[in-house]
């Protein structure tokens, strides 16, 4: 019920706080994963100035695949929309 809320409250603390805490946020990836021009939730050092540096993970290939899958759908959702 209150998750999300939670979530933007440990973000902005770090932020705030300049905890430099590595949490999962959505960020641009450029490159990262073999991924480009996405938004996804990945590892990241968060601090004064927001995402700081991705923390990069070990993934199988298996996981690189389905990263990758998701990735293609967000990217496929994104062009369907007007602004």
């Amino acid at each position: 019920y209150y998750g999300i809320a939670m979530s933007v409250v440990r973000i902005c603390r770090a932020i705030l706080r300049d905890e430099k805490s590595i949490l999962p946020v959505s960020t641009a990836l450029h490159g990262e994963y073999g991924i480009n021009d996405v938004a996804l939730s990945v590892p990241a050092i968060v601090g004064r100035n927001g995402v700081e540096e991705l923390v990069p993970i070990s993934l199988s290939e298996e996981e690189r695949t389905k990263l990758a899958e998701s990735a293609a759908v967000l990217k496929k959702t994104m062009e369907g929309v007007e602004l």
